[in-house]
């Protein structure tokens, strides 16, 4: 009988083990499901609990490097006051109840052209800050410009925050330019260049010319006859004087006129020299009239001493010819000839037609007279006043327009490339005499 129950129940028993257990699995992985909920932040990442406000959210700079005092006080003149900022506040909207920490701050700025990298010249305070909680909120960035080369640089700003999974990146575009005093200065001595390369092509260049040609007078001067040297030294020294004073055409006839009296000095005194070797007598008047034409052509008498000339030429015909003296005789009298052509080109090298008014010259004539100047206002006016007041307004005019062109408006990063920078600077000063061709001329036609 025991043995009967204890098969009937033990079976049962068992059945109800195992319905007990498939009823209990459940429930037991909703309650492990409703106390571990599942975290969705593994797949869409945690924000910074701070927005960076507009300026801030993309950092813009144009700065200038300077560090001489007159080059800052340019600066100051010149350029924005946003370009001679040190310090810079980086602004953020906290909209949290509670406060931000900033645990750590990374600047990685470099430069396009130098590759130079900005560390401490460019950066955000270290250690932890704390930003209030529901407020506009900042952060200091300190710039040192003056240690900055000039280049365009670009990179980041990289924040650390607290309980934040992700970094907040403040993207950086700086530009940083060098001082304006070099460039000024450069660009000075371009349009000084330009002006002096003008008047060596227009003055300077035929100066030069004439210049030489009284060097070449004054060699062959030195190979004359020290008796002859005296009498032309004062012409020589005239036509110098000429050159110095701009009158190139006068200077060229003097210096012709002046090469022409050597040459016939040079034949009197070979007639001279010839009778005296020979050991002939001469007439005493010969020797008289020599003298004579040289005293004329050191008064500059062209037209007395042409005619002594042909004095000197009849009386050598009416000489009586000798053995060996026809010949010379006849040299003689070509030599004098030629003498006498010389004088007579000089004479009418001097004799230089005035030239007739332009009508320029007229109106010029008539406004002065209108307005009852004297020539001697007129003229000392002009030298004074009138031509250093154009050169330097065109001088300053054509500095500034180059400075604002190629500095200013255009040299956002200027100093970065110092060959191709300065040097256009110095090009642009040489060429930008072609844009000041008109009112230079104000000035050329007074010269």
């Amino acid at each position: 009988m025991k043995r009967s129950l204890t098969c009937i129940l033990l079976p049962l028993l068992l059945s109800q083990g195992i319905a007990m257990a498939q009823t209990e699995l459940p429930n037991s992985i909703d309650s492990q499901a409703q106390t571990a909920p599942v975290s969705t932040t593994s797949t869409t990442g945690l924000q910074p609990s701070i927005i960076p406000l507009k300026g801030t959210d993309q950092i813009q700079l144009q700065l200038v490097n300077c560090n001489w005092i007159l080059d800052c006080a340019l600066a100051n003149l010149l350029l924005p006051a946003s370009t001679r900022i040190d310090h810079l506040q980086l602004q953020f909207d906290n909209p949290a109840l509670v406060p931000a920490q900033v645990l750590n701050t990374a600047t990685v700025v470099q430069g396009n052209f130098t590759r130079y990298q900005l560390t401490d010249t460019f950066s955000v305070p270290p250690g932890v800050q704390t930003l209030a909680a529901n407020q506009i909120v900042s952060l200091p960035l300190t710039l040192n410009r003056f240690a900055m080369p000039p280049d365009q640089y670009t990179g980041a700003i990289y924040l650390t925050l607290a309980n934040q999974t992700n970094r907040l990146v403040l993207p950086v575009s700086l530009n940083v330019r060098s001082g304006p005093l070099l460039p000024l200065l450069i660009l000075l001595v371009g349009v000084v260049l330009g002006r002096l390369f003008k008047y060596m092509q227009e003055q300077g260049g035929p100066q030069a010319e004439a210049r030489k040609k009284v060097y070449q007078l004054e060699a062959d001067l030195k190979n004359a006859h020290p008796d002859d040297q005296k009498r032309l030294a004062s012409m020589v020294k005239q036509a110098r004087d000429r050159v110095y004073r701009q009158q190139l055409e006068a200077a060229n006839t003097q210096v012709t006129v002046v090469q022409g009296r050597l040459e016939v000095l040079t034949q009197l005194r070979s007639i001279e020299t010839s009778f005296q070797a020979k050991g002939e007598d001469a007439p005493d008047q010969v020797f008289e009239q020599i003298a004579q034409a040289r005293e004329e052509i050191r008064l500059g008498n062209d037209e007395a001493a042409k005619t002594t000339l042909d004095q000197i030429t009849e009386v050598l015909l009416q000489m009586p010819t000798r053995r060996g003296a026809g010949d010379d005789s006849e040299a003689m009298k070509k030599t004098l000839t030629h003498a006498a052509a010389s004088l007579d080109q000089n004479a009418r090298s001097l004799a230089i037609a005035p030239q007739p008014p332009t009508w320029m010259d007229q109106l010029q004539r008539v406004l002065i007279d209108l307005s009852g100047l004297s020539d001697l206002v007129r003229a000392e006016a002009t030298y004074w006043f009138v031509r250093p007041l154009l050169y330097g307004v065109l001088l300053v005019g054509l500095t500034i327009v180059g400075l604002n062109t190629l500095y200013i408006e255009k040299g956002e990063t200027f100093g970065a490339r110092p060959l191709s920078d300065y040097l256009g600077l110095l090009l642009w000063g040489l060429s930008a005499d072609v844009a000041s061709r008109s009112l230079s001329g104000l000035q050329e036609q007074r010269e």
